[in-house]
C-alpha cells in the first residue's frame, strides 16, 4: 500500500496538469500539441472576460504562447481536431477514433430530426468550407436573441456531432466547417475501438493528466458516452482498471483514508523543480474544472459565479483561481477591457488560511504584470484587495495603478 503525503499528492497532480517548472511542455507549436496530448483535452468556452479559455489555459503552460500556433496545428498541420469532451474541446487528432461511437451514436439518434442536412452537405462539398453566417434564416423567420439559432445553424451543429461534418478551423471564433473525410489527415486511423480499448483510452488519457484520480473522476462527466453509444463507461473502466493494476501500469495509492488510482510512472518520475510562483487559473482550466476533487485535494471551494443572479454572487461575475506552489491563495475579479487596453482588477481576496508574506505578494505583483502581458494590455488598474495591507504593498511594487 502506498501512502501519499498531501505535498507528495499535489505534486504528482500539478506535474501532470503542466504546473510546475518554467516550460513544462517546451515552447512553440509543438509544446501546443504536447500540452494538448496530456491534458487529454482543452475547453473551448466563449466567455471572453479576461482571455478565451483555451488561450488562458495554454498561456500558463507555454510562455510564448500565441493563437496562431492553435491555428497551425488545427488548420495547416491537421494533429488537433475539435469535438466534445465534457464541453467542446480540442484534442489531440490521435485520439479521434476513441469519439467515433459517440458520433455514430448522435448520428442514429438524430439525423433525421436535422432539417435539410442533405442540402447543407451538397453546399459544403460544393462550394468547399463554410460558416454558419454563410446561411440564411429561413424565409420569414428571423433571430431574435443569440438562444434562437437559425435552422441552418441547428443543422450544421447536429452534422458536426454526428460526424459528417468537422470544424476545419476558426476565423476569430467562428467555427468554420468542412466535410470530416477532407478535415481529416491523410492514413488517420478511423477503426471503431472495442470496449477494452476505450476503457483503456480513458484511463490513460485521464490519469495522465489527472495525475491521481477516483473512478469518478476519470469518467467526469461522461454521460453522453453512455446515452448516445451504449456504452457503461463505469462499468468498463472498472474492469479495465483491474486490468491495469495487475499488470503494473496504474497503482492503487492512498490519500487520507481513500483509494486512488495513478499512472505507475508518475510515482518514479521525480517532481519537476522550479520557482515558486502564483499562477492565475482560468475557471475552465483542467485543474479546477472538477469542483469536488478540488476541493478534496486542494481544499479550495471555488464557484463560477456567471451563472448566478448579480445578488447572490460572494465573490463576482468571473473570478480567477490563484494558485501559489501548491496552495490556492484566493481569487481573482479582473476585466480586460480591449478598447483602452487595460486589465482591470476589481478585487482580490485571499484565503483565510493564506500567509501573507513579502515573497507571496512580491510573485502576486509579477503574476499580475505577466497576465497584463498576456492579454497584451498596455496598463493595469488596481482597484481593490480585501487586505488592505496586500494592497498598499501591491500598490507600492506596481507604481501608481
Amino acid at each position: 500500500m502506498i501512502e501519499l503525503t498531501t505535498r507528495q499528492l499535489r505534486q504528482i497532480v500539478l506535474d501532470s496538469h503542466g504546473l510546475t517548472g518554467s516550460k513544462p511542455f517546451g515552447s512553440g507549436v509543438s509544446a501546443v500539441r504536447r500540452a494538448i496530448t496530456q491534458l487529454h483535452y482543452v475547453q473551448i468556452d466563449t466567455i471572453s472576460v479576461v482571455d478565451r479559455a483555451h488561450h488562458h489555459v495554454l498561456k500558463t503552460r507555454i510562455p510564448d504562447y500565441t493563437p496562431a500556433m492553435l491555428h497551425q496545428l488545427q488548420f495547416v498541420e491537421k494533429s488537433i481536431f475539435e469535438y466534445w469532451s465534457h464541453a467542446a474541446a480540442y484534442m489531440d487528432m490521435r485520439d479521434y477514433r476513441f469519439y467515433l461511437p459517440i458520433k455514430n451514436g448522435y448520428r442514429h439518434k438524430r439525423i433525421l430530426e436535422i432539417q435539410g442536412y442533405k442540402d447543407i452537405l451538397s453546399r459544403i462539398k460544393s462550394e468547399g468550407p463554410l460558416q454558419s453566417k454563410d446561411f440564411e434564416p429561413a424565409q420569414g423567420q428571423s433571430r431574435n436573441g443569440w438562444w434562437d439559432w437559425k435552422p441552418a445553424k441547428i443543422a450544421l451543429e447536429q452534422l458536426f456531432l454526428a460526424g459528417d461534418l468537422m470544424i476545419s478551423e476558426r476565423k476569430g471564433f467562428q467555427k468554420v466547417y468542412d466535410l470530416a473525410e477532407r478535415v481529416l489527415p491523410a492514413g488517420i486511423d478511423t477503426r471503431l475501438p472495442t470496449e477494452a480499448e476505450r476503457g483503456q483510452f480513458y484511463i490513460r488519457g485521464m490519469l495522465a493528466n489527472l495525475g491521481v484520480a477516483k473512478l469518478a473522476d476519470i469518467a467526469y462527466s461522461r454521460a453522453a458516452v453512455k446515452r448516445l453509444s451504449g456504452f457503461n463507461i463505469q462499468s468498463c473502466i472498472a474492469q479495465s482498471l483491474n486490468e491495469m493494476v495487475e499488470t503494473g501500469e496504474v497503482a492503487v495509492v492512498h490519500y487520507q483514508q481513500q483509494s486512488y488510482y495513478c499512472l505507475s510512472r508518475a510515482l518514479r518520475q521525480p517532481g519537476k523543480s522550479g520557482r515558486k510562483r502564483v499562477i492565475i487559473l482560468s475557471p475552465f482550466d483542467n485543474l479546477v474544472i472538477n469542483r469536488r476533487r478540488l476541493r478534496e485535494l486542494f481544499d479550495f471551494n471555488y464557484l463560477l459565479e456567471c451563472y448566478l443572479p448579480s445578488a447572490k454572487r460572494q465573490f463576482g461575475y468571473f473570478t480567477l483561481p490563484m494558485l501559489f506552489g501548491d496552495t490556492f491563495i484566493g481569487r481573482l475579479d479582473a476585466k480586460a477591457d480591449r478598447k483602452s487596453s487595460n486589465l482591470c482588477i476589481h478585487n482580490i481576496w485571499l484565503e483565510a488560511a493564506t500567509v501573507v508574506s513579502d515573497r507571496l505578494v512580491k510573485q502576486l505583483a509579477l503574476s499580475l504584470r505577466r497576465f497584463q502581458t498576456e492579454l497584451g494590455c498596455n496598463s493595469l488598474t488596481l482597484k481593490h484587495v480585501e487586505d488592505i495591507q496586500v494592497k498598499r504593498s501591491l500598490k507600492q511594487i506596481l507604481g501608481n495603478t
